[in-house]
C-alpha cells in the first residue's frame, strides 16, 4: 500500500468532503473515490459511508485514520531525520582525541559542529595516541584527533596545525632558564608517559644521540595532562605540549627548559580509514576542523 493513500484518506477526515478532500489534494474526485475503494479492499470493510451530500467515517475508517496520522507522522519524521543524515546535520561520530587535542582544540570543533549539525551525537574517547590507534584499527572509532605520526601510511591524515614537544619543569626548578648538561640532567628524575607511546621514544632516542643519560622514570602515567600539578609541586622533569603549557601557564607555573635538541616536531591532525568510509556528518565535522585552522 502507498503511503499517498493514507493521506488522501487524511484529508476525506479533515474536510468530510470528497470534492472538498480531492481540491485540497489537487486530484479529481474521481482519483481520489478510486483510492478509498482500493483501502477497503486491501482492507476487506467500508471506511466511509454517504450521509446525505458528506460522507460519514465508520468505525473501521476512524480506526485507520487514528494509526494512519501515527504513520504518516514517522513518516516525515524520518524522512526528515534521513535528510539530516544525508546532508551531515546529523548522526553519529566515533572520536577518539589525544588529551592535548581534546583540551585545546575540541571544544572550539565541538562548537562549529555544534552549529552546522544540531542533531550530532559524539562518541568521544580520550587516550594516548598508541591507545587510540589499536582501536581505530578494530574499526571502534571513526576519526582520530592527535598527532599524527611519521612516515604512516596506515591511516589518510589531515594536518591541521604545528604543536612542538618541549621539556619543561616547575618554574622555580633549579634547571629553569638552564640549557642542561648531562650531569646537570642527570640529576633530576621524570614524569612520562609508558614506552609505548611516541613522545617518550622519540625523547629516550634523541638523549642517546645526544650523549645523554636515558630518563630516570619517577612517576609513568597514561595522560600527563592531568599531572601539570604534579609536575610543579616537584622537581621532576617532563615533556609536554608547548601549545598545552602556553595554555596553561596562567594558572599552573611550569616553564620550558631551553633545549633545542629535545623540541619534539609534531602536527596535530585527522586519522582515519578513508573519505569513502566516513559518514556525512564525520565527513563535516573533517571539513570544519580544516576550515578553522586551515594548515599550509
Amino acid at each position: 500500500m502507498e503511503l499517498k493513500y493514507l493521506r488522501y484518506f487524511l484529508a476525506i477526515q479533515d474536510t468530510g468532503h470528497l470534492g472538498r478532500a480531492a481540491i485540497t489534494l489537487g486530484i479529481t474526485q474521481p482519483a481520489l473515490t478510486k483510492c478509498i475503494q482500493r483501502l477497503e479492499k486491501i482492507y476487506n470493510t467500508r471506511l466511509i459511508l454517504k450521509v446525505g451530500r458528506g460522507i460519514r467515517l465508520t468505525e473501521a475508517g476512524l480506526l485507520l485514520c487514528e494509526r494512519a496520522q501515527k504513520i504518516v507522522q514517522d513518516m516525515e519524521i524520518t524522512q526528515r531525520d534521513m535528510g539530516a543524515l544525508a546532508d551531515g546535520t546529523a548522526g553519529y561520530i566515533r572520536l577518539g582525541a589525544a588529551a592535548t587535542a581534546a583540551e585545546f582544540m575540541l571544544p572550539q570543533l565541538a562548537k562549529r559542529l555544534l552549529i552546522e549539525a544540531p542533531s550530532v551525537r559524539l562518541d568521544v574517547k580520550v587516550g594516548m595516541n598508541d591507545l587510540l590507534q589499536s582501536t581505530m584499527r578494530e574499526k571502534q572509532l571513526d576519526i582520530i584527533l592527535g598527532f599524527l605520526p611519521d612516515k604512516s601510511h596506515e591511516f589518510i591524515a589531515r594536518p591541521l596545525l604545528d604543536d612542538p614537544v618541549v621539556l619543561v619543569a616547575s618554574k622555580d626548578h633549579p634547571l629553569a632558564g638552564v640549557h642542561p648538561t648531562s650531569e646537570q640532567l642527570d640529576q633530576y628524575n621524570w614524569l612520562l608517559p609508558s614506552k609505548k607511546v611516541a613522545t617518550r621514544q622519540w625523547l629516550e632516542q634523541r638523549l642517546r644521540a645526544g650523549g645523554y643519560p636515558p630518563p630516570r622514570i619517577q612517576i609513568e602515567a597514561n595522560s600527563i595532562a592531568t599531572l601539570h600539578s604534579v609536575i610543579v609541586e616537584t622537581n621532576l622533569l617532563s615533556f609536554i605540549s608547548r601549545r598545552a603549557l602556553e595554555e596553561i601557564q596562567h594558572a599552573i607555573p611550569l616553564v620550558e627548559i631551553p633545549m633545542p635538541l629535545l623540541v619534539m616536531p609534531r602536527t596535530f591532525g585527522l586519522q582515519f580509514h578513508s573519505w569513502s568510509e566516513l559518514s556525512p556528518v564525520a565527513r563535516q565535522f573533517v571539513q570544519i576542523a580544516e576550515k578553522i585552522w586551515n594548515y599550509q
